[in-house]
């Protein structure tokens, strides 16, 4: 989804842009997809500029597209591994800048988050928490979803869950599915929601955006960095399986979750990316 919000941004700005992705084609459009790891440093040129948005490419693999394309960008999120010294990094999250040495080329911080401005949002707290939106992901493989769905299945709430692979609910459990949402949908489901329960990845940003008093629940080591900072602000807090029960019931009070709305007033999601992706691109390459 990144890669396709990136290709939409690049279109504004006048450029086009083709993705390759590896397996089935997660969307409808007409990019190509195979197995890029192997080919894409191949045929390469001074004139390509390339974005790399991954967990599965190596350091020799990023220093050979940046000697042989004309500029390199590469979306991290917890500064996995060394990077090029020649690379653009891109990290939109929440206080990502701390990760980097000054000297190093970022565009690092919530201010260049990847954004769609569909998400934004200004909520007001409902009387009563009745609604929680709830997400781990698009694979979710520790099985998070089904787990917070048992604990809370005979709860107050209303769950609303975003699911890759359906599942069965008891019979008159308070608990839609979903899946497959386009983000209209996905929005407009935050936008509906008094709070919600989330893994710490890139969903944390929309439900932001979004105004949605949140309790993360991370589900991997690269997760812990943004949920803390996102703890830190007061907008959303931290939880595992075990207090959820005893969280949610926090959650109850209307001036708590007032006081978590507030935190999201003035956050700069995304400002500056557009105009320093422009920048970057349109200053002149030196030839190879």
């Amino acid at each position: 989804m990144r890669c396709y919000r990136l290709k939409n941004l690049l279109k504004t700005l006048g450029y086009q842009a083709t993705i390759y992705q590896r397996g089935a084609q997660a969307f409808p459009l007409s990019d190509c997809h195979h197995d890029w790891l192997v080919t894409l440093p191949n045929g390469l040129t001074s004139e390509d500029i390339v974005f790399i948005d991954s967990y599965e490419a190596n350091h020799a693999f990023y220093t050979d597209v940046s000697k042989q394309a004309g500029q390199l960008f590469v979306f991290d999120d917890y500064h996995r591994i060394p990077y090029p010294p020649n690379a653009i990094i891109i990290n939109g999250a929440l206080g990502a800048k701390s990760l980097y040495k000054a000297t190093q080329n970022c565009l690092a911080g919530i201010e260049y988050s990847l954004i769609d401005r569909i998400f934004l949002n200004t909520k007001k707290p409902k009387k009563y928490l009745r609604d929680l939106f709830i997400a781990f992901g698009g694979t979710d493989p520790l099985g998070y979803t089904q787990k917070v769905a048992k604990i809370l299945q005979n709860s107050p709430y209303h769950l609303h869950i975003i699911t890759p692979t359906p599942f069965e609910i008891p019979h008159n459990a308070p608990i839609t599915l979903y899946s497959n949402l386009c983000a209209a949908q996905m929005a407009a489901l935050m936008h509906r929601c008094d709070g919600a329960i989330s893994a710490g990845g890139g969903t944390l940003i929309e439900l932001a955006m979004a105004q949605v008093p949140t309790l993360i629940i991370p589900t991997a080591s690269n997760q812990t960095f943004q949920a803390k900072n996102w703890e830190n602000t007061g907008a959303m807090q931290i939880s595992n399986l075990h207090a959820l029960p005893q969280d949610l019931k926090a959650l109850e009070s209307v001036d708590k979750r007032a006081i978590m709305i507030a935190q999201y007033q003035n956050i700069p999601f995304g400002t500056l990316l557009a105009s320093q992706l422009q920048a970057i691109l349109t200053k002149p390459r030196s030839k190879r």
